[in-house]
């Protein structure tokens, strides 16, 4: 493969069609972590979830400098979409369908088929397989969707008003009783539940939530006669997660929960989650960052939130129409094979008609402030 072939895809979209003779797709819903080489020196990483035949997740590659093994180059991470049906399935990149992976499942499990960058080009072969040696979890995909509906003789002017709920869980594939099944027993139950819940199983805590979310649309329903076709009796509930990260034994996870009880608009909030499988334990700023990093890093913050938003030096943020005249870092924040990101919520920082915010840095940009023992050493090689 050409170094000109080979740096084109950090740029190009990707896309997966798998089908052929014998063929064994993985259940739906699923998570897979796949690893595998494209040509014979292109490492390539999935992270793929699966639901109804929907697909997301992240791709990423590297390869080794030529003539020296030790010295390796990767390619940026990059948001995959798409869909299935029956043993075929398309990947693409949200910005470019042109490049195309083609291959069959084998009886293991293993899809090989061939890349192209586009028509013109000449296909590549790859394989890739579901793989968890390089410090990564396996993990298992629950989900619920229910709904209850309100029964009553009252006037009713359309459709009975409903409350709906739809949960994508992701849980590890691990025994009970293991330490790492009680950190996220401990993490999950916490933000989902407010309370601390040692799981007998995860379909335990989707039962919980629905049982929570229909009572109170039970209570907040009682006593009303006639409902109208307004929106404001129809109550939703979505929670979901999706994997950023899953190797080098560090799992950085998003869970995201949305809500509408009622009023103007819906409430979405996003929870990000690094955990050190090794440790069994969540990952803290401080277990990456040296001591005194603050000033440093909320610098940096600063800087990407005024590039990211046209603000120059000398104005204030304030007056641009946020909450503060500085900004500082938060613990929502995530790891992936490019670097760390801040999330804000809507409300952090500025108000709901601002949106989110994302302020993202690589490790190359916060090499200065990172403790000796940081964790991300493949993307801080030079």
């Amino acid at each position: 493969m050409t170094s000109s072939i080979k740096y084109g895809l950090l740029i190009t979209g990707i896309c997966i069609s798998l089908a052929g003779r014998t063929q064994h797709p993985p259940k739906d819903p699923y998570y897979k972590h796949f690893s595998g080489i494209l040509d014979t020196s292109m490492n390539i990483t999935f992270d793929l979830q699966a639901k109804d035949g929907i697909l997301n997740g992240f791709y990423y590659y590297f390869f080794p400098e030529p003539g020296n093994e030790q010295i390796l180059h990767y390619g940026k991470t990059i948001p995959i979409t798409g869909e299935s049906s029956g043993s075929k399935i398309i990947l693409s990149e949200f910005s470019n369908t042109e490049s195309r992976f083609e291959g069959t499942f084998d009886r293991k499990g293993n899809i090989s088929g061939t890349w192209k960058q586009n028509e013109k080009e000449k296909p590549i072969p790859f394989v890739i397989s579901e793989d968890y040696s390089k410090g990564s979890i396996p993990m298992k995909c629950y989900t619920l969707t229910d709904y209850y509906t309100i029964k009553t003789e009252s006037r009713i002017y359309g459709k009975p008003p409903r409350a709906k709920i739809d949960i994508i869980l992701l849980y590890p594939d691990l025994g009970r009783g293991t330490p790492l099944k009680d950190t996220f027993d401990v993490i999950l139950t916490t933000f989902l539940l407010d309370e601390i819940v040692f799981l007998s199983s995860p379909n335990v805590l989707l039962e919980d939530m629905k049982f929570d979310f229909f009572t109170s649309y039970k209570n907040a329903m009682e006593g009303i006669e006639n409902y109208n076709p307004s929106a404001l009796f129809n109550w939703d509930k979505k929670v979901s997660m999706d994997v950023n990260y899953n190797e080098n034994n560090l799992l950085s996870l998003k869970i995201e929960k949305y809500a509408y009880t009622g009023g103007a608009h819906g409430i979405v909030f996003t929870e990000f989650i690094v955990i050190n499988t090794k440790e069994n334990r969540r990952v803290e700023l401080s277990d990456i960052f040296r001591p005194g990093f603050d000033i440093n890093l909320n610098s940096m913050l600063e800087k990407k939130l005024r590039n990211l938003n046209g603000i120059k030096a000398e104005e204030n943020l304030k007056e641009a129409g946020f909450f503060e005249e500085s900004i500082s870092y938060n613990d929502n924040f995530y790891v992936n094979n490019d670097g760390i990101g801040f999330f804000y919520n809507r409300y952090a920082i500025a108000p709901y008609s601002a949106g989110t915010t994302e302020l993202f840095l690589t490790y190359k940009e916060i090499i200065p402030l990172l403790n000796l023992d940081h964790p991300f050493i493949w993307g801080t090689r030079e």
